[in-house]
């Protein structure tokens, strides 16, 4: 049994709903629910006008790969944060913006991002500075399910 740690994940953005099924199966292998210790995760359940949150307890690593995959792949936008545990891993928050790669960065047991002096000291313009932590917010839409793909003019 490896190292646990909890994790909390916002996700926004359109899913059709031929896929919601799919993500469901990812999030009760992870045994995500709606609140610290509430109900499980239910599809038939979803938030309106609002970001889905999930919340993991004693996951190992404190990572959802299969749920981190599936928002990547249906390009679904999402905000990650995982505590540490310990002498193995340190708490990480990882931001999606729907394309591209996430974005890996520090942070502490609250869920606030950290910026080392190293990496703070690699930059020699404040505005590229501030630019740069900016990226580590992303702002993220409702949790909306579609009835067919985002690009299905039909």
């Amino acid at each position: 049994m490896g190292d646990r740690a909890p994790v909390h994940i916002t996700i926004g953005g359109a899913l059709p709903r031929e896929h919601l099924e799919a993500f469901a199966a990812h999030a009760a292998h992870y045994d995500l629910r709606t609140d610290w210790d509430g109900e499980p995760f239910d599809p038939a359940v979803l938030p309106e006008a609002m970001p889905l949150e999930l919340y993991g307890m004693e996951l190992n690593g404190g990572l959802i790969d299969e749920v981190d995959d599936f928002c990547m792949e249906h390009g679904l936008h999402f905000h990650r944060w995982s505590g540490g545990c310990l002498g193995a891993f340190d708490p990480e928050i990882v931001v999606f913006d729907g394309a591209g790669s996430p974005r890996s960065y520090f942070a502490n047991e609250e869920g606030t991002v950290l910026f080392s002096k190293s990496w703070i000291g690699d930059f020699s313009r404040l505005r590229d500075l501030k630019r740069a932590m900016a990226r580590a917010e992303v702002s993220i839409p409702p949790f909306i399910v579609t009835e067919g793909e985002p690009n299905d003019r039909s």
